[in-house]
């Protein structure tokens, strides 16, 4: 479909689920329809292509498709045979319109959908774990931690670093401080290593799962650890802490992403959360 969308090009997949193999006595009052349509102007112009697709095709339909000078000709034997309740159900001239257009329509717009390359293109989708269940695909392995900080990091960083200055007198601003320092640089990078591994993780679920499914995810740690956040403690260290113990243990109910979801992932959604302000490590009363 182009950006005109049905007003221009445009595809049009007829899906449906029928207890039978589908056959031309289905197949042509859905050509009638699709011609009708044009002819009330509900669509401006015709699909390039009309592809059926159904669980099930029946193989004298199929040889119909694959003709499409036999499939015009068995149409409009149908629309002959049952021209009497067809008047009745394309009232105010729309059948004989309807037909005026079929008669100048190319037949072979009309095709069998391939149900293996349907599937096969729908599981590259998001939404295919949600409409069949099946398992997640591998997510893909993590990319080294960037060496420098990227702007997009800043927020919890310097949260960190608030951390840092006040457990270990670090500089508050400087970021190179706390990678020399013994403890605060190691654990600097494992943090960094858990945000960047979150990161990861709200792409995979980008390209995998429902829109919505990993802000979902976030929200649920959200809840699961504001609470802790909340509490008294007399540092931010012990703060930040609690609430990365809490994270890694917490019950996080059935989102789709926990078949793929770690520690480290879930360590790293306290970091994007800390990014945006919605949890602090140092409190105004520990400073």
């Amino acid at each position: 479909m182009t950006s005109t969308k049905t007003d221009g090009r445009w595809h049009c997949y007829q899906c449906k689920h029928y207890d039978k193999a589908l056959g031309p006595s289905v197949a042509y009052p859905e050509i009638l329809k699709i011609h009708s349509a044009v002819a009330e102007r509900q669509y401006r112009v015709l699909p390039e292509r009309y592809v059926f697709v159904a669980p099930r095709i029946g193989g004298s339909l199929i040889q119909l498709l694959a003709k499409p000078s036999a499939l015009s000709a068995g149409f409009f034997d149908w629309v002959t045979k049952n021209s009497a309740r067809l008047a009745q159900e394309y009232t105010g001239g729309l059948l004989d319109r309807a037909l005026d257009l079929a008669r100048q329509s190319d037949f072979s717009r009309f095709e069998a959908g391939n149900l293996d390359t349907i599937l096969e293109q729908h599981a590259s989708t998001p939404h295919h774990v949600r409409r069949f269940g099946t398992p997640l695909p591998d997510r893909p392995a993590q990319e080294p931690t960037p060496a420098e900080h990227a702007p997009e990091e800043a927020r919890y960083v310097q949260q960190l670093l608030d951390v840092y200055c006040e457990k270990w007198g670090c500089s508050a601003t400087s970021p190179e401080e706390a990678r020399v320092h013994p403890r605060a640089g190691r654990n600097l990078q494992n943090q960094r290593e858990a945000f960047y591994r979150a990161e990861q993780l709200r792409v995979f679920a980008r390209d995998s799962v429902p829109v919505g499914t990993f802000e979902s995810l976030q929200e649920s740690v959200f809840k699961g650890v504001v609470e802790v956040e909340e509490d008294d403690f007399a540092t931010g260290w012990a703060r930040l802490k609690a609430v990365l113990a809490a994270a890694r243990s917490m019950q996080l109910g059935t989102n789709v992403l926990l078949q793929v979801v770690d520690q480290d992932d879930r360590k790293g959604i306290c970091h994007q959360l800390a990014n945006e302000d919605r949890l602090t490590w140092v409190q105004e009363a520990e400073q």
